[in-house]
């Protein structure tokens, strides 16, 4: 998915601002740097409390909005 590929390039990017290594994240995070080069690369299926703790070191945020359905059943578009 697109938004994952921009998540995790903004998280690459803010990583390598703050002068930080995937090691480093892996040691203040307890995250393995594996994990981090799967965000890094929006590559498998990482658990969203690893996401949180990632994005808490970096100081980042993520936060969830309500967007509008596409038909009046109520079912989004997510794929």
């Amino acid at each position: 998915m697109k938004e994952f590929e921009d998540l995790a390039l903004t998280i690459k990017i803010r990583r390598e601002h703050l002068n930080y290594t995937q090691k480093d994240l892996a040691e203040l995070t307890g995250i393995s740097a594996r994990t981090i080069r799967s965000i890094e690369n929006a590559a498998g299926s990482t658990s969203i409390k690893s996401w949180y703790k990632l994005l808490d070191i970096l100081g980042m945020e993520m936060k969830a909005i309500i967007k509008p359905m596409n038909d009046e059943t109520g079912q989004g578009s997510f794929q």
